[in-house]
């Protein structure tokens, strides 16, 4: 009997002694820098963009990120601010990935460089996907349709009118916020099925949020796009930028995340997810806060 009592004790010890599980990947996610070497204004920061980032590599390479996810505005202004800022990402270790969206500040430069937009910032496409170990990520074009963005999709102006109309009275009936059209919407949905049929759960990055509901900043029509993902069983999370103030909302299965926009803090904002097999964690980084998931 005494045998069996320290045999137990000796069990729960070990147990309570178990290392935690590593997660299946590490993602750093970086939310408007917005850099410009302009003064600050308000409580936005753009010169000071560039030290942040640097902190932010310099996290990402310690803790051994998979890859990196910028969510979108790496500018606020100038054709000129994009060199500095992206130099920045050449101090990620050789090993790590760096993936980018757009986001509307983007195209706050002369018309005629916006063509070059996708390949100065090194995207396969406008929106595109990925795979790293069984999980698939989907970059959405959340720019799509757009008063700021047009002259380098060259939608009918009308369709874009109609998007904005559709918002008339609600809180995100603002110029800055945008649509996905229904080609993109096609293609959202053809990615999804296509995930599903090979096992795979997805997360999506995106500028513009969907959720909350109510909200200033979401795609003029979030309720589209919220139909999409929730009519997938595989999509665990929406991650996106845009609203500076950052938020979350856990709904119907999909985890909603708001990242908080670097430029807005004279300390620093940025994350790093972590992905298991049954829950993901969002570890952040100054203003950042933890984002600990149901399992």
């Amino acid at each position: 009997m005494k045998n069996l009592f320290f045999s137990l004790i000796t069990m729960i010890t070990l147990l309570g002694f178990c290392p935690p599980k590593e997660p299946i990947l590490k993602i750093g996610l970086v939310a408007d820098p917005q850099y410009a070497d302009k003064a600050t204004a308000g409580k936005r920061y753009y010169s000071e963009s560039l030290k942040k980032l640097e902190e932010a590599i310099d996290t990402f390479n310690y803790y051994q990120v998979d890859f990196v996810q910028n969510l979108g505005d790496i500018i606020d202004v100038g054709w000129e601010s994009y060199d500095p800022i992206l130099s920045v990402y050449k101090s990620l270790n050789p090993d790590i990935e760096n993936h980018h969206l757009l986001g509307n500040h983007d195209f706050s430069i002369d018309p005629t460089h916006l063509d070059s937009l996708p390949e100065v910032l090194s995207m396969p496409d406008l929106y595109y996907s990925y795979i790293k170990k069984g999980w698939r990520f989907i970059v959405l074009d959340a720019t799509d349709y757009a008063y700021f963005s047009n002259p380098m999709h060259g939608h009918e102006p009308g369709l874009i009118d109609a998007y904005f109309e559709r918002t008339k009275g609600k809180s995100n009936h603002y110029t800055w916020n945008s649509a996905i059209g229904p080609e993109q919407q096609n293609w959202l949905k053809k990615e999804l099925e296509r995930a599903k049929s090979l096992g795979q759960k997805v997360i999506i990055f995106s500028h513009m949020p969907v959720k909350p509901l109510g909200a200033a900043h979401n795609l003029w029509n979030n309720e589209e796009i919220i139909n999409i993902i929730e009519n997938s069983s595989n999509v665990v999370a929406y991650i996106n930028g845009h609203n500076h103030a950052g938020d979350y909302v856990f709904s119907n299965g999909v985890h909603y995340i708001t990242l908080f926009g670097m430029v807005d803090t004279p300390m620093n904002s940025y994350g790093i997810l972590e992905i298991f097999e049954d829950h993901i964690t969002l570890k952040g980084h100054g203003n950042q806060r933890d984002i600990k998931t149901p399992q």
